[in-house]
């Protein structure tokens, strides 16, 4: 099994969610009715899945230098079992100051005989074995608003907080070792990427109990053996007729380029999820 501390990989991961969606309207007669006012109350809670499919392409270099069989994960392995979700959640402890944490997290994993010989790190999966593949990616997000224009039915809040990503993709199989005997061959690639934002919120009241909710979020930095950028835009469209009631529908795109070179580890990690999501949301 090839350890991850004692190798050099490069991890590549580009995610292509290719989606187009209309904001459609969510009510009939609703916008004569008065639902909670979303810019005093002090909590918020949304949790919400994508509707949309991936495209996957990884690679894992092995610590002797050998280059990584670059594999389309859908084509090579299939979807496989699948869960992604979001969970966002606002606290306003003044009226112009709120905190903000966001949770995203997709996994993935597939059983499959493999059609293309792969070399993955430190492993050789011959064609027909059948393979393991499991696959995570999650974020944390916390964050500062500061809501420099405010009205009776909209805000404009300037954000700072940090983006937590995490990464791990694993093969694994069942290898013939000689003879009669076979033996358990697994390798992983995994990065952990702490990287700070900054961007722009707005909350709109449209009429009645329709909002629009807002944000773009993006950081670069470049230093010494580190170099990375990160991009989260997302635009939703919000029914919310009662405090426990409320029903959205939006498009959200983030990206994370990240790359590290050190004498223990060199990678490279792009990433990107983009499409409509659907959530269900609280305000108390």
């Amino acid at each position: 099994m090839g350890g991850f501390a004692n190798t050099a990989p490069i991890v590549r991961a580009r995610h292509a969610w290719g989606a187009t969606i209309l904001l459609a309207c969510l009510w009939s007669g609703a916008a004569q009715a008065d639902g909670p006012d979303l810019l005093d109350k002090p909590f918020s809670l949304s949790l919400g899945t994508y509707l949309l499919d991936t495209d996957t392409t990884l690679s894992l270099d092995a610590s002797s230098d050998r280059t990584g069989t670059e594999f389309n994960w859908e084509s090579v392995l299939g979807g496989g079992e699948v869960t992604r979700f979001r969970i966002d959640g606002t606290w306003r402890f003044a009226e112009r100051h709120k905190l903000r944490g966001m949770w995203f997290d997709f996994s993935r994993k597939k059983r499959r005989a493999i059609d293309t010989e792969i070399d993955w790190g430190d492993e050789v999966f011959p064609i027909d074995t059948e393979v393991t593949g499991n696959n995570r990616f999650s974020i944390l997000e916390l964050a500062y608003e500061y809501a420099f224009m405010r009205r009776d039915d909209y805000e404009l809040a300037v954000t700072a907080g940090l983006h937590y990503t995490q990464f791990k993709a694993t093969l694994s199989a069942t290898l013939p070792s000689g003879g009669s005997t076979t033996r358990e061959a697994s390798d992983t690639a995994k990065l952990d990427v702490p990287l700070p934002v900054f961007g722009l919120r707005g909350l709109w009241n449209v009429t009645g109990d329709i909002w629009i909710d807002a944000g773009a979020q993006y950081f670069s930095l470049s230093y010494d053996d580190y170099d990375g950028s990160i991009t989260d835009l997302r635009v939703s469209l919000l029914w919310q007729p009662k405090d426990w009631v409320g029903i959205g529908i939006g498009y959200n795109r983030f990206g994370v380029d990240v790359g590290l070179e050190r004498d223990s580890f060199r990678g490279e990690f792009d990433w990107t999820y983009d499409g409509p999501l659907v959530f269900y949301n609280v305000s108390f």
